[in-house]
Order: C-alpha cells, then sequence, then structure tokens
C-alpha cells in the first residue's frame, strides 16, 4: 500500500482549538501505557548514553501521550537523569500543565508554538518524535531532520501506526474505546462531553485522523530514504521495526545520532 499524504482535522489551522485539544487529551489518555515503548525505551537510552543528553525535547507532542511513559522508562528502568520538554505548533497548554503538575519534576513543557522543522536554536535536548512524524509531508519531514543535523541534535521518531488493514482496524476499534473513557479524562471538561457525546464531532475528527495517519504513516523504507537525501557527515542512523512484547504488533523507528565532530 503507498503512502497517501492526504489531510488531517489536528494540522489544519482552522481547526477549532476546542476540538483540537479533546482529540489530543483523549490521544494522551490512551497513550500513557508503557509497553508498546520498551524496546524503543532501551534504543532511545543506548543512543543519550552516547550523545551525554539529559533532556528530551518532545516535538509535535499533542496532549504528551507518548512521551511521558517513554521519559518514566528511561528514568526508571534505565535510570536516566532525564526530563523531557513538551512543545507543539498548536499546544494544549491545559494538558501539559497536567503533566508537568503530576510528573514529580520529569516534565517542563515550552507554552508557544514551536516548529518541528525548524526549532529555535536556544532549545537544547534530544529531539523525539512520538507518534507524530506521519504529519509531515516527505519534504517537511526531511527538512526535520536535516535541521536537527544542522544543530547537531539527536534525533528519534517512533511510529505505532502503520499502513496495514490491522492497524486500521485498531483505528477503528478506539472509536468504541472513546465514548467509555471519555468521562475519565483529565483536566475534565464539559465541552468534551458535549463533542463526544451529544455532538459527536470529537469521535468523528479522530476517526478521520487516526486512518489517515495510518495511510501517511512512513516504512522503514521511506526513512531510510529520507535520511539517504540528507548530507549528514558524523551522524549515525539506527532504522527498522520492534515487536511490542507479547503482542504480534510491531511499531517503526528511526534514530540518528551525532558521532564527530
Amino acid at each position: 500500500m503507498r503512502r497517501q499524504q492526504l489531510f488531517e482535522f489536528e494540522d489544519q489551522p482552522w481547526f477549532p482549538s476546542v476540538v483540537r485539544e479533546a482529540m489530543t487529551d483523549y490521544l494522551a489518555f490512551m497513550g500513557a501505557v508503557e509497553r508498546p515503548y520498551l524496546g524503543f525505551a532501551a534504543k532511545l537510552a543506548s543512543a543519550l548514553e552516547r550523545t551525554g543528553d539529559d533532556t528530551l525535547l518532545d516535538l509535535c507532542s499533542g496532549g504528551g501521550g507518548p512521551a511521558l511513559p517513554i521519559v518514566r522508562l528511561l528514568s526508571r528502568k534505565r535510570h536516566l537523569p532525564i526530563r523531557v520538554v513538551l512543545t507543539d505548533l498548536y499546544p494544549n497548554l491545559p494538558r501539559f500543565a497536567l503533566a508537568k503538575r503530576t510528573s514529580d519534576g520529569l516534565v517542563d513543557c515550552i507554552e508557544r508554538p514551536v516548529d518541528a522543522t525548524r526549532v529555535p536554536d536556544e532549545l537544547p535536548g534530544f529531539r523525539l518524535i512520538s507518534n507524530a512524524f506521519h504529519h509531515l509531508s516527505p519534504e517537511l519531514a526531511r527538512g526535520c531532520l536535516a535541521d536537527a543535523v544542522r544543530q547537531r541534535r539527536g534525533i528519534a521518531v517512533y511510529e505505532l501506526v502503520s499502513r496495514s488493514p490491522a492497524s486500521m482496524l485498531q483505528i477503528v476499534l478506539g472509536l468504541l474505546t472513546m465514548f467509555a473513557v471519555t468521562p475519565f479524562i483529565r483536566p475534565f471538561r464539559w465541552t468534551r462531553l458535549l463533542l463526544t457525546y451529544l455532538i459527536p464531532v470529537v469521535p468523528l475528527c479522530t476517526l478521520w485522523d487516526g486512518v489517515v495517519s495510518c495511510l501517511r504513516a512512513y516504512d522503514a523504507r521511506e526513512l531510510r530514504a529520507l535520511v539517504d537525501g540528507i548530507d549528514a557527515p558524523g551522524y549515525e542512523w539506527d532504522i527498522g521495526r520492534l515487536p511490542i512484547p507479547r503482542t504480534p504488533a510491531a511499531v517503526t523507528y528511526l534514530i540518528g545520532t551525532p558521532t564527530a565532530a
């Protein structure tokens, strides 16, 4: 199945922030489990040890969901003194504040918009993009990687979705989960209940964006092609697939680290 560069509602500047934040709240709530990130966290820990970074700069954070279990795995199981800084082009500030408040000092955030393809030089850290790299067109994706190379930053990409029927079926089934868990998502918002149950804008937009995310996902071969298009002397790239323990599923990853001055 060829990659499709379709649109997602969350990417549109005109999309209402109240709906976008309800969608990213749900994705953050569902992304809080650690199992899918076990193998990736081990590889990321090795890369962080090589670079000496003590900060993960999380780009395209959404509601911050995947970054939180990753940083917990790094700090608890890998014993790394690490923190994560959440950023996004459309930052979900209430969700960022909740993550920061409940993280025991592991989480900070940038409240202003941050473009993953042109990260300000003054923002340090090993860059992380979890379940969001598919939002970038090939041109922007290559620009994102090239920006990390230009600034001599490590960068890691993690994608749970793929262009497979099984991945799309998971998205469809997840819609049923949304109706069950929405009342328990924090911070609590009446608008989230209204736009989920009475006027089901959130589930419908989430379903569309989820299926399109699968169709836009890069496979390992395409990630290698993106890297091949970048002049990156002194960089080491690790790209492949990792199984999720005790499941038939696997994830796609890319980790780039500077190895020479």
